[in-house]
């Protein structure tokens, strides 16, 4: 019996994004289409869909007629894609602030006591994960789809950016506490403090990235 071409499809396409999202094919690494034809035992007809979902989705890159590597995030990369999430997220922030849903307020309740109660320095990861949670919640309570549309347009490539944020302790810190004080202001119904917290967790994290990881680079190129 033939497979179902587009279940296959599927399969592939969530498996090989798990696995850039889980650095398991490290940025910058080759993706040999012959090799995937191989693992997944099929034809490179879907391989070649599946790789034009992926670069779609910001995760590969083409490099001329060599084939497609992971992406690997520039500091212009981040500096675009948080100017971005700013904008987005601090509107969220405020539209759910001011819709004050009681379930989401409910959910909010228990995520400041997970985040108050993560310890950050033996699990960044778990600190990663639940700031997380709070970016979707907020989107998905903001009651506007346009918002929560290019936020789900962004949302696997931030998932790239929290990969090289999750290896600073210190950024993870400064984030898990930030997220708290978000949180208070929505749970306090401060629409304006809510949305500012917001845009200033982002900016702070911005900064903090390229401190931490670009700023080799950026005195290079004063030089």
């Amino acid at each position: 019996m033939r497979k179902d071409l587009g279940d296959v499809k599927e399969k592939i396409y969530l498996d090989l994004r798990e696995k850039i999202l889980k650095e398991e094919i490290k940025p910058g690494e080759w993706i040999v289409e012959r090799k995937l034809t191989e693992l997944y035992k099929v034809s490179r007809t879907p391989i070649r869909e599946v790789l034009r979902m992926l670069m779609e989705d910001g995760l590969i890159e083409l490099n001329g007629k060599k084939g497609y590597t992971v992406r690997k995030l520039t500091l212009e990369d981040f500096v675009e894609i948080y100017t971005a999430r700013e904008a987005i997220e601090g509107a969220a922030a405020s539209l759910a602030c001011r819709n004050r849903d009681p379930e989401m307020l409910q959910k909010l309740q228990k995520l400041k006591q997970e985040l108050e109660g993560v310890d950050i320095d033996s699990d960044p990861a778990k600190g990663v994960a639940l700031g997380r949670q709070l970016h979707d919640l907020l989107i998905e309570y903001s009651g506007n789809k346009i918002l929560k549309k290019f936020y789900e347009k962004l949302r696997l490539i931030t998932d790239m950016t929290r990969n090289i944020t999750k290896r600073s302790v210190e950024i993870e810190k400064k984030s898990r506490d930030e997220h708290v004080k978000i949180i208070e202001a929505i749970l306090d119904g401060n629409e304006a403090a809510a949305e500012e917290l917001m845009r200033k967790h982002l900016r702070r994290t911005l900064t903090s990235v390229i401190e931490t990881y670009y700023s080799s680079i950026m005195k290079r190129a004063q030089t």
